[in-house]
This record gives structure tokens, sequence and C-alpha cells, in this order.
């Protein structure tokens, strides 16, 4: 009899064993995690790109050889200037040492002007002479009543005629000598006023702003001697392939400078059309200049950071399901799975949305197979 009791209490034990088994296991199929998690939508983060404060306008004076060499610059650096301000004074040995030899040529041409005008006047008495002598010679004829006389006086009419003829060639060449003698001057007059600005030329500012002086510039072409720059300031920027898309003219955006984080807001005025020269860290990126106007009243090569908020609604690949050529995610309203149809665009490798969904709308992250519109789901925040 005592065998029988104990053989139940064994049975027993292990029946209790199996019920507190299941019990366990019950519990743990009451904690089992969510299946699903959630996704809220929301605008993608701020974007930062890297810029420099450069002046508006900029202009650069080089040395110019052919100018000579430069005997004063009458600015200091950091002067203002503004137009028509001298800012280099060049010197040319070689063209003073032909301005002398010129100006010789200039009194040459005057001298022989004098003399022209000299024959002319000459000439003109001899005209005037010859002419006279014509006039007295017709008159002899025509009082003359012997006929042997008149054809004395005829044939000395003739030759004074032809005496009158030669003066009167000489005169009409004297005359054109002294037209080209002062055409000579005129001409010589010319080369001399060439010369003397190229023995003392002034270059000055083409522009207003302030002048920035390297020595270093006199004596290499390659070295700008004055940089004047513009007091306005804008600041540019750098952007690669994948963020140009965002990036839009007349868009507002914050700037600040990194060392001690100025801020001021500025307005993106242009972007480039075309990738500026790749760089052996460039990683075969494309990357494009962009220019932001505002009124930054900073040093010029300072650097900043431009931050563009962005209304961009990014998605996760993963929540997005294509039935066709439809897309759709599922929404969590209420405790259930909601279908939505949306519409999206690739932009930068992300799934940026172009309808049917708003920021803070909640969506289901890693839809599968089994949920369906409407399906009652325990979801967890994925946040």
């Amino acid at each position: 009899m005592k065998m029988k009791k104990k053989t139940k209490f064994i049975i027993a034990g292990v029946v209790g064993l199996a019920v507190a088994g299941g019990g366990v296991f019950a519990v743990q199929s009451a904690h089992q995690e969510p299946q699903y998690s959630l996704y809220t939508v929301k605008t993608a983060d701020a974007l930062q790109l890297k810029g420099k404060v450069e002046p508006v306008k900029k202009q650069l004076y080089f040395l110019d050889t052919t100018k000579g060499t430069i005997k004063n610059v009458p600015v200091a650096n950091g002067q203002e200037v503004s137009v028509g301000t001298p800012l280099l004074e060049y010197q040319n040995a070689t063209a003073e040492n032909e301005m002398v030899t010129q100006q010789h040529a200039v009194n040459k041409s005057s001298l022989d002007a004098s003399q022209a005008e000299a024959n002319v006047a000459a000439g003109e008495r001899q005209v005037q002479t010859a002419t006279n002598q014509v006039n007295a010679t017709q008159q002899k004829i025509a009082q003359a009543k012997d006929q042997e006389e008149k054809a004395a006086l005829n044939e000395q009419l003739k030759q004074q005629q032809v005496e009158l003829q030669t003066a009167t060639d000489q005169l009409s060449q004297s005359r054109f000598a002294v037209q080209g003698a002062y055409e000579d001057i005129q001409s010589a007059k010319d080369v001399l006023a060439g010369q003397q600005q190229q023995a003392s030329a002034t270059i000055s500012a083409e522009m207003d702003g302030i002048a920035a002086v390297d020595e270093k510039g006199e004596a290499s072409p390659e070295v700008p001697v004055i940089t004047v720059s513009s007091k306005s300031k804008q600041i540019k920027g750098i952007v690669t392939e994948y963020d140009l898309d965002k990036l839009v003219p007349g868009q507002v955006v914050q700037v600040a400078t990194v060392g001690d984080n100025r801020k001021a807001e500025g307005k993106i005025k242009s972007v480039a059309a075309t990738a500026i020269a790749a760089n052996s860290d460039s990683n075969n990126v494309a990357a494009y200049e962009f220019i932001v106007e505002g009124d930054f009243p900073w040093s010029d090569d300072l650097s900043t950071i431009i931050t563009l908020k962005q209304n961009q609604l990014l998605l996760p690949d993963a929540a997005v399901k294509q039935k066709g050529n439809k897309q759709y995610v599922y929404k969590y309203v209420d405790g259930k799975a909601k279908q939505a149809e949306i519409q999206t665009q690739e932009a930068g490798g992300r799934k940026v949305v172009q309808s049917g969904l708003k920021a803070n709308d909640r969506i289901i992250e890693n839809p599968d197979g089994d949920i369906a519109d409407g399906t009652e789901v325990q979801v967890s925040d994925n946040d």
C-alpha cells in the first residue's frame, strides 16, 4: 500500500510540473516583444556646408614690366580708396631716353616747317615780281607802234611767262612742303606724348574699396602689388553633387563663423552650373561653388558654417512597399495598420516624400507579408 501511494505522488508531481510549465509558457507568450516598429515621418536634418568670407568684388594690380619699374606706391596697406585714387607709379628709363631723342625729332621738324614757310614767302615774292614783269611787258606791247619792237616785246613776254610759271610751280611745292612739315611735327609730337606716358605712368583704382599692399609684388609679376577689395562681403561655399539639388537661389540660410560663432542670416545668390576642378582628395565626387549674400562684417578668408533647413520628408526604404507601379506604406492608427498610397522621389540615395504623408505621421517601419489594411498590430517606437 505504501508503494502505491508513493507512485501516485510522483505522478501528481509530474502532472504538476507539466501544469506549471504550461503556466510559464503562457506567461512568456503574454510578454512577447511587438513584431512591428513605428517610424515618425519628419523633415531631414539641417544641411551644414563649409564656406569662406570673401569680398563681393576684388581688383588685382600686378607688376607690368612693359611700363618699366615701380617708382612709388602712394597708398598704405588697409587704406580706403575710391575710383581714381593713384595706386602705382611707374618709371621707364628706356622710354625716357627715347623721349630725349624724340624731342630732337620734334625740334628738327619745327625747323623744317619754319624753313618751308620762309620758302613760301620767298616764292610768293618771286611770283609777284614775275607777274609784275609780265603785266608791264603786256602794257608796252599794247603801246608799241613799231612791229619790230612788238616782236621783241613778245619774245620777252614769252620768257617772262615761263619764269612766272616756274615761280608758281615752285611756290606750290613750297606750300606742300609746309603742310608736310607740320604733319611731321604732329607725328613727332604724338610719338613723344606716347613716350612721355610710358616714361611716367600712373595706375589708378577702378573701384571703391580697401587696398592691401604686398611689397613682394614689386619684384614679381606673380604676386599682386595691390589688391582692392570691396567693403561688402559674401560667403563662397562648396556643395557636393549629393546635396546640390537642395540649394535654390533665394533660399534663406544661417551663417556662423567657425572661431567665435558670430551669426548672420543670408540668402543663396547663385549656384555654379559646372563642377570645380577635382583634386587628389575629392574621391571623384563632383563639387560645386555657391555664393551666399548678406551683411557679413567679417574679415576675408574667415571660415564659416552655412546651415540650410530642409523641408524634405524622408522615409526608410523598408517602410515603402511596391504594388505594380504604385507605392504605399502602412500608417499606424488606433492600433491598426492603415494602407496609404504615396509618391516618392530618390534624392541622394534617400526616399523623399512627394505626396501621401505629412510631418509627424506614424508609419510601420518594417511591414511584412502578414500585415494588411486594417490589421491589428502591436508596435514599438523606433525613433
